[in-house]
């Protein structure tokens, strides 16, 4: 799954513009005396590097540049290590510290939330060296089947402090969630292939930050990729859903029991050896004469070799209903389900929208969703001739 990083966007320094700078970075580096340090700008896809300047032998330096909202930054020193800090329009931010081994000893002075930034990397810090150290033990740990309470051990303790990572992430942003640190904590990662943040899991997390971040600073860039990546992990989560669905068995598909237009009820289960198009639809909406000639067509052409259509219709009004069906002459199974649009049969198929249909194998199986027209008869075919 897609991990955002920050963003923002890269407004030119005042060097080359002209505008008056609202954001000052100072720093005074122990043992740094004539090195140079970068000042980057954190982005979605990169990190851009937008000046630089050499450190006075008494190891300082300044930054001056110009922005409306908090942006992220991100200094890199001459031996590679960085120290992020987090930067709001009239700040004067001042870091402090020893060059070797500074994304350790730094302090930063001038923003509370520059802080907040300091203390989750320090926490992260903690757990990559935890986590180093148990990797490195059990590496260590001899082959065999009496070194396995051993191992389990270590495996346990290398869980907990996961456990303890994610634990603290969670508690950080309840606590800080109108800080724009609460979004630097969501995409932090233990290595670069393992997030403290699970999308799915955490996603009241996600939320939480998105709305803070949505009523704070609108019109951030930081807050647009964020709501972005709150719908990819709503759209996530339902296709997880989806596919506990498609992964169920014939006893544990969601049941549908509704009546036709004679009053009779008439259960999915009841078809058997029949590959079924479960189709949710409105009959009384504008696109529904379309929709009914193109099912009418997929039925002609495939009733013959075993094809159902299972209709379930979310109209309101029953009468119109009933003459719907008639006037449009369907002759597959088409049933009403009398709560309409707030039909649990469709909330339990995870129907999100109509129109929607589901295919069902034989076997009573998912095999297909919102397929429409010639993919619908392609599907269809191809099932057909398994």
């Amino acid at each position: 799954m897609k991990i955002l990083l920050l963003t923002t966007v890269l407004i030119p320094l005042l060097v080359s513009c002209g505008r008056e700078t609202n954001i000052i970075i100072t720093g005074e580096i122990k043992e740094a005396g004539k090195t140079r340090v970068y000042l980057e700008r954190i982005e979605v896809n990169e990190t851009r590097t937008v000046d630089s300047t050499r450190i006075d032998p008494r190891g300082r330096f300044s930054f001056a540049v110009h922005d409306t909202l908090p942006v992220f930054y991100a200094l890199r020193f001459s031996n590679n290590e960085r120290v992020t800090v987090v930067a709001s329009p009239g700040d004067t931010l001042s870091v402090s510290g020893t060059l070797e081994g500074i994304h350790d000893n730094y302090w930063v002075d001038g923003s509370e939330d520059a802080l907040w930034i300091k203390l989750l990397d320090f926490q992260m810090n903690r757990t990559v060296t935890t986590i180093d150290s148990l990797k490195r033990s059990h590496d260590s740990i001899p082959a065999g089947e009496g070194f396995n309470d051993q191992r389990a051990r270590i495996e346990k303790a290398f869980r907990e402090a996961l456990e303890k990572q994610v634990n603290f992430t969670r508690e950080f942003i309840l606590a800080h969630a109108i800080s724009p640190a609460a979004y630097y904590a969501l995409y932090q990662r233990i290595t670069p292939d393992l997030a403290v943040m699970d999308e799915v899991a955490d996603y009241q997390s996600f939320k939480i930050v998105a709305s803070s971040m949505n009523a704070l600073y609108p019109g951030s860039p930081y807050t647009v990729a964020l709501m972005n990546h709150l719908k990819e992990i709503a759209k996530t989560i339902r296709d997880r859903q989806l596919l506990d669905l498609i992964n169920s068995t014939e006893g544990s598909l969601p049941a549908v029991r509704l009546p036709d237009v004679k009053g009779n009820l008439v259960s999915l289960s009841e078809l058997k050896n029949k590959l079924i198009i479960l189709d949710f639809n409105l009959l009384g909406a504008r696109e529904s004469l379309e929709r009914v000639r193109e099912m009418q067509r997929v039925y002609d052409k495939f009733r013959a070799r075993g094809v159902e259509i299972y209709q379930v219709c979310l109209d309101g009004n029953r009468l119109l209903w009933e003459e719907l069906v008639e006037r449009l002459g369907i002759k597959w199974i088409c049933t009403r389900d009398e709560n309409a649009l707030q039909s649990r049969t469709a909330a339990a198929w995870n129907v999100k929208e109509i129109p929607a249909n589901y295919i069902i194998s034989r076997q009573k199986e998912i095999v297909g969703k919102n397929l429409y027209g010639s993919r619908l008869e392609e599907r269809l075919a191809e099932l057909l001739d398994q």
